[in-house]
């Protein structure tokens, strides 16, 4: 028994429900931390337009690299937050993968644009020329969005089928 003077907290949780482990309906013990888990699952973004890059400059769309940020993003949020993934942070990891797919298929033009400069990766990387080159052509060239119509087309149908089946199941999770 405790008095007034005791500086001792009660933490609510009875010592058997602290050493029990967690049942079958509760998955995770701890409470969700989205914060967290979407700022880990940002890591997705860097991979998945490297990897789109590397598939891009073969000469593929292929939807296993959305698949692969999908899942990758949901892994990296559950590894984070330590719970499942709620409504929130469904839209939240939607939102990572469609900036994911965005950022791939703009690093895709910019391997182009520098293969057509012909100059070193590198110097492209760091002169303010270059990408006043690739800024004028992504906003201000209409030809070049023509050329490019049929590939975005292909590279969102592939993202959509590479990633339906993993948001439907986690859509499901986040409504329960």
């Amino acid at each position: 028994m405790t008095d007034a003077t005791d500086d001792r907290t009660d933490t609510g949780i009875d010592a058997v429900e602290q050493l029990a482990p967690s049942s079958p309906t509760r998955p995770f013990s701890q409470p969700e931390r989205v914060g967290r888990g979407l700022a880990l699952a940002l890591v997705i973004i860097p991979a998945g337009v490297i990897a789109w890059t590397i598939l891009w400059n073969v000469g593929f769309i292929a939807s296993i690299v959305s698949w692969g940020v999908a899942v990758g993003a949901v892994w990296l949020y559950r590894v984070g937050s330590r719970a499942r993934v709620t409504r929130g942070a469904f839209w939240g990891i939607v939102a990572i993968v469609a900036v994911t797919v965005v950022l791939s298929f703009l690093a895709g033009i910019f391997t182009d644009i520098v293969g057509v400069a012909s100059i070193p990766f590198g110097e492209a990387l760091t002169s303010p020329d270059f990408w006043q080159v690739y800024a004028d052509n992504v906003f201000g060239n209409a030809d070049m969005w023509q050329a490019y119509l049929p590939q975005v087309l292909f590279a969102l149908l592939f993202a959509v089928l590479g990633c339906f089946m993993t948001f439907r199941r986690l859509s499901r999770e986040s409504r329960a």
